[in-house]
Formats: C-alpha cells, sequence, structure tokens
C-alpha cells in the first residue's frame, strides 16, 4: 500500500526555507523526511490515520496533507507559514516545527526538543494540550499510518 496519492506533490526547487529554520532549532532535519519532500512536496496522504494516546485515552488521528516546503508564508500549507503560527500565535516553542496537516488545522510535527533524531509530535489546535509524541523517528511514524 502506497503512503502518498500516485498525482499529487509540486516539484521542490529549493530547501533555502528550511535551511533557516534547522538554524533556528541548531538541528538538521532527518535526511528521510527530506528525501521524501524531494519527490513528495506538498503530497496528500493516501494513509492517514494513526494512534494517539490523548489525556481522553486512546484515539485514531489523521495527517492529509504534506505540508510544502515552499517558502510562501502566506501559504497555510507549508512548514513555513505553520511554523510561525504555533510561535506567534499558540506560543508554542521554536523547537516544534510542522510538517504535516490533518483537515481540521491540527498538526503532526517534529519535536528538536533533544538531541538527535527529532519525535513526531501531534498537537491539536482546539485543545490545551501539550503537542503528544507519536513516533520516535519520521520514519517510525510513516510506518504506523494506516
Amino acid at each position: 500500500m502506497e503512503i502518498w496519492e500516485q498525482d499529487s506533490g509540486r516539484a521542490l526547487d529549493s530547501l533555502e526555507h528550511l535551511r533557516s529554520i534547522e538554524d533556528a532549532v541548531g538541528q538538521p532535519f532527518p535526511a528521510d523526511y527530506l528525501h521524501v519532500l524531494e519527490t513528495h512536496n506538498a503530497a496528500y496522504f493516501e494513509r492517514q490515520e494513526f494512534p494517539v494516546i490523548t489525556p481522553d485515552g486512546l484515539e485514531n488521528k489523521s495527517v492529509a496533507v504534506l505540508l510544502s516546503a515552499d517558502g510562501d508564508e502566506m501559504d497555510a500549507e507549508s512548514v513555513l507559514s505553520q511554523w510561525h503560527t504555533l510561535q506567534d500565535e499558540h506560543g508554542l516553542e521554536p523547537h516544534v516545527v510542522p510538517f504535516g496537516m490533518d483537515g481540521g488545522g491540527n498538526l503532526v510535527c517534529f519535536d528538536f526538543s533533544a538531541d538527535g533524531e527529532p519525535a513526531v509530535v501531534y498537537w491539536q489546535h482546539d485543545e490545551m494540550w501539550l503537542p503528544i509524541r507519536v513516533a520516535d523517528s519520521f520514519t517510525s511514524f510513516l510506518h504506523q499510518l494506516s
């Protein structure tokens, strides 16, 4: 089963703006994530559901789109735009960097707060929860999608 819908995604011209995020968090993005962006930038996920243990118990959440690596801060589906929104409007720390979004504006993010490979966390915009860890790495997150 494919993770990505076949005819989705935009060509990726440059990763310059992602490099500026790396500079801000002090760590590089995972190589497997950058590789996915090279061929599936702004793609839609075919397999979307993943389990999350929320304060309310086990729930299935979803991720619909891989956020664009384009530098357009006006594009609501870009990494850069959502990263600034998390900080400016929701007070999250810069080490939480979104890479995916569901249809309701909830985000799947990297958590660069520890050294090494960033964990994957889920952030729900209409709850007071802090981001919830869902996977140890981007690759393990992709493997749990159903």
